[in-house]
């Protein structure tokens, strides 16, 4: 069919305004992430052998993960973005969650100098990931890594990534900040008992950032859903309290994080309490308890940098203490003892060889858990991008 001089016309115009936008967006989208790789042994307590093998997910200081970053000025100081990233497991080129496709960051945020809101699938203040990390803001862990028995989001009030979420900060690189964080829960738990039922979380933080000295406090809220299909008590609401913060010496830097937590349902983000909490004969006292446990947890850090060198060490205790229905239990008090010492080398501002070793002793309730009683070594190489 011939086409009209107006018809070309508009075809024209019409394919110039589907280039443009596209190519003005590839002007201020960032692509960028971790690749991390390398070998671990883990041995756990009363085990006759240790396991070798290549680092999976959550088995390398910092995940591997991919993200996409994009931000617009709109002038008069006020902005708009947004950022998606997704784990995977180097090993196998798997994605981390194979439900999500962004399940580490999804979100979509507004701002100026002042403020910036974002709303999506987001970090609680308590993970070491971005945006919204008060544990990386205040430099509170020197080893910088997330394996076992050297990360303090494994051991204090950390629900992780959540979705349906709405975090606000203050911005500003130094002085004192604010932020904030709800999440009325994951849409896997909208059932029909439901939007009350779900799992609300709440956070707010403050403190202050300087040159050498940073200081904060965190508070926690969270009401859970019920253990299983709302037949069962409901979990009474956790609260909780970090203080934390870190010194820097002009090179050598130390920190700190004392939590203390009411009716806690997990330690740490891994959601295992329920093995703790079995009676003789594996009584449900887990599930039917409205109680859970109160934890008293203490965490410091030490780095040291010379030269491409950057040493470090953490020492972690927790007292757990049961408040639920203990029926037949042997055990209802814990405590867990965890030490690890961690060595990077710079190839490059970008590239990082790394090795690093930890020790965790648990007794008691928390005798009854891997991860409170084993030996873990590693050694690799991450590069970001």
């Amino acid at each position: 069919m011939k086409l009209k001089p107006i018809s070309k016309a508009i075809l024209a115009a019409a394919a110039a305004t589907s280039i443009m936008p596209f190519a003005a967006q590839a002007a201020d989208v960032n692509v960028y992430g971790l690749v991390a790789t390398g070998l671990y042994y883990q041995k756990t307590e009363g085990a006759d052998n240790g396991n070798v093998g290549m680092a999976q997910y959550k088995q390398t200081p910092t995940d591997s993960h991919f993200g996409i970053t994009g931000r617009e000025d709109l002038g008069n100081g006020l902005y708009v973005g947004f950022q998606l990233e997704n784990g995977y497991s180097t090993d196998l080129g798997a994605m981390w969650e194979n439900n999500r496709l962004f399940n580490r960051v999804a979100r979509l945020y507004a701002g100026n100098s002042q403020i910036e809101v974002s709303m999506g699938r987001i970090s609680t203040f308590t993970c070491a990931s971005d945006p919204y990390s008060v544990f990386r803001k205040l430099r509170a862990n020197m080893t910088a890594s997330g394996l076992p028995g050297m990360a303090p989001a494994t051991m204090v009030f950390n629900v992780g990534e959540m979705d349906n979420a709405i975090a606000f900060r203050t911005n500003g690189d130094d002085g004192f900040f604010v932020q904030g964080f709800y999440s009325n829960g994951s849409s896997s738990e909208e059932t029909e008992y439901g939007w009350s039922n779900n799992n609300h979380v709440i956070q707010a933080a403050f403190g202050w950032t300087g040159q050498s000295l940073r200081i904060g406090t965190v508070l926690n809220w969270e009401r859970p859903s019920h253990h299983t299909d709302g037949t069962k008590p409901r979990k009474n609401e956790t609260t909780g309290i970090h203080i934390l913060g870190s010194y820097d010496f002009g090179g050598p830097a130390v920190s700190a994080i004392f939590y203390k937590g009411s009716n806690d349902w997990r330690i740490g983000g891994a959601p295992d309490m329920d093995n703790m909490i079995k009676g003789v004969g594996g009584l449900t006292n887990y599930a039917d308890s409205e109680d859970g446990m109160d934890l008293t947890v203490g965490f410091v850090s030490v780095g040291y940098p010379m030269g491409a060198h950057f040493f470090s060490a953490g020492l972690g205790i927790i007292n757990a203490d049961w408040k639920g229905i203990s029926t037949n239990m042997k055990e209802t008090k814990g405590t867990a003892y965890q030490a690890s010492l961690m060595y990077y080398y710079n190839l490059s501002k970008r590239t990082q060889l790394y090795s690093g070793v930890s020790y965790s002793d648990g007794d008691k309730l928390l005798d009854t858990v891997d991860r409170f009683n084993q030996i873990f070594g590693t050694v690799g190489l991450q590069h970001r991008f």
